[in-house]
C-alpha cells in the first residue's frame, strides 16, 4: 500500500516514497518470510517509459532508495539516468534501515533474528514491485558493489526484459578475503558491548563497534595511492594524530549517525552469501533476459579486483551472453563508481542504444 497519496512520480520535483507491503516470500533456500515492506522511490516520466523502458537502480552496502542523494550528477533530464525519456525506480534494500524492513523491526515483530538474505532474495523482492508499478520493459538495470550482487541476480532471475545490465564493482561470488574484511567488521561490533547480540534500544547501539567496523571498511573502500597522495604522514588537522586517522575517524562517526549497525550486520552477511555458483548457466539465463551485460571494474579495487569483474565478464561471453568488459581509472579505489561521474556517466552512454544517447 502507498505511504502517501502522492502521484506515483515527480517531474522537476521531489521524488514520491511509497511503501509496498509483499505477499508471503519465499527466499531462495526455501523459507517462507511473512510480514516484510520494501520502501521505494520513483522519479522521472512513466508515460516515456511506456516506450523507452523504465531504469531500475539497486543501491550499495549503506545507500537507499534515494538515488539522487548518492548518483545525484547522473540522475536529471538528458542525463545517463535520463527521466525525461525513462521513470527511474530504486527501493531500500530488504534488511536496510531505510525505510524497507530490517532486523530491528523484524526482531521486535518475530522474537527472532533477522533472517538471512541473499542477493538472489534481494534481487526477487523486486518483482512485485515491478508488477505493482506496470513495468513491462527495463532499459536499465544497474548497481555497484552489493547493489552489483543484486544487479547480477536480477539478470539471471527480471520478470521483464532488459536491454542492458550494467554492474559496477562486483564479483559473481564474494572471495574468502572479503569475506574476512567483513568478519572482522563484524567482529568490531560484537566486541561492543552495546551490541546486544542486535537488540539492543531505539537511539542506542555499538556506536564504537559500528565506527571501527566503517573505518575497516574505508580501507578496502580506497585505495593505497589515494592515502598516499591525500594523506600522506601528515598531522595538520589534530596535535599528534595523523590526518589518515583523523579521516577514518570521522567517517566511522558519520556512519553511526545515520546508518543501524544490526542493518549493516545483515548487509554484510547477504554480501558475504553472494554466489552465481555456475557462471555458464548463470550467463544463459541472464540471456535469456538480458541483451547486453556489462562489467565495470576499477583498476584500483582492493576489495573486489578489476580482475575479477574482467574474469567473470570473459566467462559469460564464453557461454553465449552478449557481455562486455570496462574499467574506471582511478586512484580512488572500490569506491570509484561513486565519484568518478564522468567515467560513470560515459560508461553508461557508451553502452546505450544510439537513439537514447542524444
Amino acid at each position: 500500500m502507498p505511504a502517501t497519496d502522492e502521484p506515483p512520480h515527480a517531474i522537476g520535483g521531489h521524488p514520491s516514497t511509497r511503501d509496498l507491503e509483499l505477499a508471503p516470500f519465499v527466499t531462495a533456500n526455501g523459507r517462507v518470510l511473512r510480514g516484510l515492506r520494501l520502501r521505494y522511490r520513483v522519479v522521472g516520466n512513466p508515460e516515456a517509459a511506456r516506450d523507452n523502458g523504465w531504469i531500475l537502480v539497486f543501491h550499495a552496502l549503506t545507500g537507499s532508495a534515494d538515488v539522487e542523494q548518492w548518483w545525484g550528477p547522473l540522475l536529471g533530464p538528458g542525463k545517463a539516468l535520463d527521466t525525461s525519456r525513462h521513470a527511474v525506480v530504486s527501493a531500500n534494500l530488504l534488511g536496510s534501515c531505510y525505510g524497507s524492513t530490517g532486523p530491528r523491526e523484524w526482531a521486535d515483530a518475530h522474537h527472532e533474528p533477522f533472517p538471512d538474505l541473499t542477493p538472489a532474495d534481494l534481487a526477487a523482492a523486486h518483482v512485485p514491485l515491478l508488477d505493482e508499478l506496470g513495468v513491462e520493459r527495463l532499459a536499465l538495470a544497474t548497481g555497484g558493489s552489493l547493489g552489483g550482487m543484486v544487479a547480477l541476480e536480477w539478470g539471471r532471475h527480471s520478470s521483464v526484459p532488459v536491454d542492458r545490465l550494467v554492474v559496477f564493482a562486483a564479483p559473481t561470488a564474494t572471495s574468502p578475503q572479503a569475506i574476512a574484511w567483513n568478519t572482522v567488521q563484524r567482529m568490531a561490533i560484537e566486541a561492543d558491548p552495546g551490541w546486544q547480540s542486535g537488540r539492543y534500544p531505539p537511539g542506542e547501539g555499538p556506536a564504537a563497534g559500528l565506527a571501527a567496523a566503517r573505518a575497516l571498511a574505508m580501507i578496502t573502500y580506497r585505495s593505497g595511492i589515494e592515502f598516499d597522495t591525500r594523506f600522506g604522514r601528515v598531522s595538520s588537522r589534530t596535535p599528534g594524530r595523523f590526518d589518515v586517522d583523523h579521516y577514518l575517524r570521522r567517517q566511522g562517526d558519520k556512519l553511526v549517525a545515520r546508518f543501524d549497525a544490526a542493518s549493516y550486520v545483515a548487509l554484510m552477511r547477504a554480501m558475504d552469501l553472494h554466489d552465481m555458483g555456475d557462471l555458464g548457466e548463470a550467463a544463459r539465463e541472464t540471456a535469456e533476459r538480458v541483451g547486453t551485460v556489462v562489467g565495470v571494474g576499477v583498476d584500483t579495487d582492493l576489495l573486489y579486483p578489476a580482475q575479477e569483474v574482467r574474469s567473470w565478464t570473459q566467462a559469460y561471453r564464453t557461454a553465449g551472453a552478449a557481455a562486455e568488459y570496462r574499467e574506471i581509472a582511478s586512484v580512488a579505489g572500490h569506491d570509484a563508481f561513486l565519484i568518478e561521474w564522468e567515467q560513470v556517466e560515459g560508461i553508461l552512454r557508451s553502452t546505450a542504444p544510439h537513439s537514447a544517447r542524444t
